[in-house]
């Protein structure tokens, strides 16, 4: 199933160098191409990363951000617009720094480091006094999902910067991710035992995404670890509202197989093999395999992994 899922993803890649969100869709989406690729990279296959990591660097605009394509008779056509523009270069420097470690290909960030401190300065205009990212300089929205992969992005572009000595960008990336963290600490409601979803709007429980499916973000990136009493009460509370999250009953039709990884580090065993199983299927083999996207199949790889 390994050997599959990895051949799936690779049918993806386009002669461009980056990856479409199904083997047979028209659509471009570098943020999830980012969150894909990160299970290539453990898969060994750095020459199909390194030619998307380039793709992006090639596809920055004037203004500093990279937009969604669309391939149309076999062109890669500008949509003119992102779902967001604080993740799409976090989630790119956290591939980067993923690639960059098991590659060790110094001279790759060394030749490119100049369009990278661009990447930088633009992720942390969007950084606001209170550490958090908007999603948009055009939507002024805080999502705490997008601040979680902001936080992780910095901190990766802080050591991917300090390993080629840029140590003023590497200072820069790595102040900007503790302001990011203490800000994504500072929406957490005692009172509720939740994050803010996004402001200072708190989740309804009932509400699969983004309300529920936010709250495992602070989990997964990092800011707060799976034995503390605040991680162990949002995954209780996720197994309350959703008891069947992993055989994919929450009212959406795509997988989220993150949250097989939410479960995973919440050491449930269990959910995690029946998630799996389930998404075979259900997806792999079964009615739902149009929800099947490059993002998820790379996390069905590292949960089988």
């Amino acid at each position: 199933m390994i050997e599959r899922q990895k051949k799936y993803l690779l049918q993806c890649q386009l002669p461009s160098g980056t990856f479409r969100m199904s083997p047979h869709s028209p659509s471009i989406n570098p943020y999830f191409t980012n969150l894909a690729l990160l299970a290539l990279v453990s898969c060994g296959e750095l020459s199909a990363v390194k030619n998307h990591l380039d793709w992006y660097l090639a596809h920055v605009s004037a203004d500093g951000f990279v937009n969604d394509y669309r391939l149309e008779d076999g062109k890669e056509i500008d949509t003119g617009k992102a779902d967001s523009e604080d993740s799409y270069h976090a989630t790119y420097f956290t591939l980067l720094a993923a690639y960059l470690t098991e590659s060790g290909d110094i001279p790759w960030c060394i030749r490119n480091r100049d369009v990278l401190r661009t990447l930088l300065s633009a992720l942390l205009s969007l950084q606001q006094p209170d550490g958090l990212t908007w999603a948009k300089r055009r939507w002024k929205v805080k999502y705490l999902m997008d601040n979680c992969e902001a936080y992780k992005g910095l901190a990766d572009a802080a050591f991917l910067f300090g390993e080629i000595g840029e140590k003023e960008a590497a200072r820069l990336a790595h102040e900007g991710a503790l302001a990011c963290r203490r800000g994504i600490a500072a929406t957490y409601d005692p009172k509720r035992k939740t994050f803010a979803v996004y402001d200072r709007y708190y989740p309804r429980w009932t509400k699969w995404y983004p309300d529920a499916t936010s709250q495992a973000f602070p989990v997964l990136y990092g800011i707060i670890p799976p034995q503390s009493g605040e991680a162990i009460q949002l995954y209780d509370q996720l197994t309350a509202s959703f008891p069947c999250f992993d055989t994919f009953r929450t009212g959406d039709l795509y997988p989220w197989m993150i949250m097989g990884e939410f479960a995973r580090l919440m050491g449930d065993e269990e959910r995690v093999r029946r998630m799996v199983n389930t998404a075979a299927d259900l997806y792999i083999f079964g009615p739902r395999a149009k929800y099947w996207l490059i993002h998820e199949a790379a996390r069905f790889l590292r949960l089988l992994d």
